[in-house]
């Protein structure tokens, strides 16, 4: 793997990347866009990376580029680069089809990939298209990796990465509860946490995606979690998730 990486858009999700390949044990030289003064004289501090002049200098300085601009710039910011054949380019945009970069990235090479922030601590798992070694092996050092067959189940599955930003809702929800109910506060965020890592972690045991056997286990008649998951379906609180995945869906497909 090629150990110069280019990030163009250096936003939060470049500084998570940033970490998350500086802790990943790899030796990465990283250079940086100037966008965002701020966050990249942090990164350069902490991470010793290069700072840019402009987008050009990242292109010319690496061999993999990513683009991490905002969804609404990336195709603007990928015309003004010229990118050369040995060149791989990146896309960590949701919603940004390869065909839409194509033109202003030839003649590199050109992929999707879609990390969340919990890159900075080496566990994110990131959805590729199309499936490149080179690519796998780059984001690998990030988390598990996801590689794709077709790019029309890239959108659907990237709406994963807006859920990904609800579970903060919901934990948060019950910390404030337990709270509110006489724990200590460092008490309440660690149960409520390590529970959903303890459940994430049997979940993952499982060969099959479905999960009622596990939760069929866990729910005993006439008991506590039986009676919560009645109060929930009697709300609604757990059907209405689709209309929320469904609405993001839509906003990704419609651009």
């Amino acid at each position: 793997m090629e150990n110069k990486v280019g990030i163009i858009g250096v936003g939060h999700l470049a500084s998570y990347l940033v970490e998350g390949f500086k802790n990943s044990g790899t030796d990465i030289d990283i250079i940086l866009s100037p966008r965002n003064s701020k966050i990249t004289a942090t990164l350069a501090m902490k991470f010793d990376v290069k700072i840019a002049s402009d987008n050009q200098e990242v292109a010319d300085c690496a061999d993999i580029i990513i683009l991490s601009t905002r969804p609404k710039d990336i195709v603007d910011a990928a015309n003004e680069i010229e990118f050369r054949k040995n060149h791989t380019i990146i896309s960590v945009a949701a919603g940004v089809l390869l065909e839409t970069l194509k033109l202003g990235t030839t003649p590199g090479t050109l992929a999707r990939a879609l990390p969340i922030s919990c890159a900075a601590v080496n566990k994110s798992p990131t959805l590729i298209y199309p499936d490149q070694p080179k690519v796998n092996s780059l984001f690998s050092l990030l988390g598990q990796v996801h590689p794709l067959s077709n790019e029309s189940s890239f959108t659907p599955a990237s709406v994963i990465s807006a859920f990904y930003g609800w579970i903060f809702a919901l934990a948060q929800e019950v910390i404030d509860w337990t709270i509110q109910s006489g724990v200590s506060p460092q008490t309440a965020k660690n149960l409520v946490l390590e529970t959903m890592e303890g459940m994430a972690a049997l979940s993952l045991t499982q060969k099959s995606p479905n999960l009622h056997q596990l939760l069929k286990t866990l729910t005993t008649p006439g008991g506590i979690t039986e009676l919560g998951l009645e109060v929930l379906k009697e709300k609604k609180a757990i059907s209405n998730w689709n209309d929320a995945l469904n609405a993001v869906l839509n906003k990704l497909t419609q651009g």
